[in-house]
């Protein structure tokens, strides 16, 4: 199995990895592979440009309008692996704000789907890559922050607030466990930066506030568009929606995930 000095093969052989050998190496890959964006790699396999169809938005729920449900959920999976891999098959750096090494590959999948350098820095939101992340550093917080992201959609009916409330659920819950005198081995050392991520996602989400405030933001309760319907609707456009077929409810329900710029939230 992998550890920091490397990978054991057994009768004490041990092969050294690249993350044992160079731990900030390690955060770099974690990066490139939340750089990755599987909606755009699974719409060009169908061959569909993802952007300049459906909503435009290179995001799960756009490809699942498009190709359907199945590719719309292994689209979310797959974001959700680029958060949890990284985490468990590297080592990280080790410093004093988290001797674990496993925060700083966390953060960083996470800032890669956010800031991915092949899209000029604007990627989406970072929410299901984040959920990867947690489940990766402690799967028993990481679930109760899961539940706490279903319970507050379920109460508002708003994606925004929900996302929000799972991004700051997860260090919230390592301050409670740190104030009952538990906690020992759930990674507190890095609650500080996990903190700083809470932040990055729910400014992230500004702009979902605003139409929140406004009124426009729209709840999670509407259909989704079948991929045969969209190509319908693209055809022959009805009363009230885009030229690629796309109902105004529908936008707005899709800018729930997004900061209406294209970028997804997940």
């Amino acid at each position: 199995m992998p550890g920091r000095a490397g990978l054991v093969l057994g009768q004490g052989c041990v092969v050294p990895t690249i993350a044992a050998m160079h731990p900030w190496l390690s955060v770099v890959l974690a990066y490139a592979l939340g750089c990755v964006s599987f909606a755009l790699l699974a719409a060009r396999l169908r061959g569909i440009d993802i952007r300049a169809q459906g909503s435009g938005n290179p995001g799960a729920t756009n490809v699942g309008r498009l190709l359907g449900r199945p590719w719309g959920v292994a689209v979310l999976l797959l974001d959700v692996a680029k958060g949890y891999l990284p985490v468990v098959l590297l080592d990280g750096p080790v410093t004093a704000l988290d001797p674990t090494g496993r925060v700083p590959l966390a953060v960083a999948a996470v800032l890669g789907h956010v800031f991915p350098v092949q899209l000029g820095f604007r990627g989406g939101k970072g929410v299901a890559t984040t959920v990867g992340a947690f489940l990766a550093l402690d799967p028993l917080l990481g679930v109760i922050a899961v539940l706490i992201h279903f319970a507050v959609r379920r109460l508002t009916g708003f994606v925004a607030l929900a996302s929000v409330g799972l991004a700051w659920a997860f260090p919230v819950e390592q301050l409670a466990l740190r104030a009952a005198g538990a906690g020992s081995g759930r990674f507190l050392e890095g609650t500080l930066a996990l903190v700083g991520l809470a932040l990055l996602i729910t400014l992230r989400h500004a702009a979902n506030f605003q139409r929140i405030r406004a009124g426009t933001e729209d709840r999670y309760d509407a259909r989704p568009v079948a991929p045969d319907e969209g190509a319908a609707r693209s055809a022959e456009a009805p009363p009230g929606a885009d030229a690629g077929g796309v109902s105004a409810r529908t936008r707005v329900q899709e800018e729930t995930e997004t900061d209406g710029e294209g970028r997804d939230t997940r």
